[in-house]
């Protein structure tokens, strides 16, 4: 049975009691991904389950597990018990699921190589402690920041969004402006590029109601756990500079090669992409496809720029 199948034993006439908050083509997703599959089949035969024996049951990582059950909130509840089920959506999603298994297809439990490549490339699990807490949220941000700061200065170095530019002497208060518009520029980037990948905003109208059903306090709230995913996610542009601090210190000349330099800035603004693309895929419930199409505009929007207003010095 395809996934066209599967569909059909879903009733949709059932999801009306309320408005869905996804769409038929959000939830078909949803059932299509083996991940969420497993997790919705597991939490369906136990009735209630807490997060440590469902992530042992599955064998995959915490990451991954917070970012899947994220991603199906309108089917998947967490009880004052901190134990989770199945919502009405969801035990109707379960009983398609268990009747497609008992129709002879069988659902397969994700392989531990998909599960070391899928933490490997879209590293979730590096995100899911800043949306679970909020202490270390507003921690792991600052702190991150902290040691950016730290190894730019320490190597003489500026940041533009993803760009970094040797600067000798360092003007601080050059750095200080262009250290505060990365932040600023990237998050605002970032959150525009998100909704316009997400398709969420489809018309003017549909943008206006989501808008108007936000809550300003959550909105703050979510916006400070991006702003802090961000930062740890440029941690990795720090490469550069960090090896310019032990140039220096050791007497080496390991960027003086123009193109063992180019390939580092690249290799860390890659591994920044990975990040942002993870970051935002957690932030928003994105698929992957979606939140990595945000990194590479971010990547690219970055390169424009710096093309457009070349460092001066």
């Amino acid at each position: 049975m395809d996934s066209a199948g599967l569909w059909s034993l879903i009733d949709m006439d059932e999801f009306t009691g309320q408005p869905p908050k996804m769409s038929d083509e959000e939830l078909l997703w949803l059932v299509r991904h083996r991940v969420r599959k497993a997790i919705i089949l597991a939490v369906g035969e136990e009735g209630r389950i807490g997060a440590t024996a469902l992530k042992q049951k599955l064998g995959i990582s915490t990451g991954s597990l917070y970012y899947n059950l994220r991603q199906m909130s309108q089917l998947i509840t967490q009880d004052e018990r901190k134990t989770y089920r199945l919502t009405e959506d969801g035990l109707r999603i379960y009983k398609a699921l268990t009747a497609q298994s008992d129709a002879g297809q069988s659902i397969p439990k994700p392989s531990r190589s998909s599960e070391v490549l899928s933490s490997l490339f879209f590293p979730i699990w590096l995100f899911s402690p800043i949306y679970e807490s909020v202490v270390v949220a507003s921690v792991l941000g600052p702190l991150s920041l902290f040691v950016l700061v730290f190894v730019l200065l320490a190597g003489r170095h500026e940041v533009f969004l993803l760009n970094v530019y040797h600067a000798s002497p360092l003007n601080h208060l050059l750095f200080a402006a262009r250290l505060a518009a990365t932040y600023l520029t990237g998050f605002v980037v970032l959150l525009s590029l998100s909704y316009l990948f997400s398709g969420k905003f489809r018309s003017a109208s549909s943008a206006f109601n989501l808008l108007k059903n936000s809550r300003p306090r959550e909105v703050l709230a979510e916006s400070g756990r991006l702003l802090s995913a961000f930062s740890v996610a440029l941690l990795p542009i720090g490469l550069v500079p960090g090896l310019a601090v032990v140039d220096r210190v050791a007497q080496t000349s390991i960027l003086s090669n123009i193109l063992i330099r180019d390939t580092l800035v690249v290799l860390s603004q890659t591994v920044s992409i990975f990040l942002i693309s993870a970051a935002v895929a957690y932030a928003k419930k994105m698929r992957w496809q979606s939140s990595l199409g945000v990194g590479l505009a971010f990547f690219y929007l970055s390169h424009l720029i710096n093309y457009l207003m070349p460092p001066q010095g």
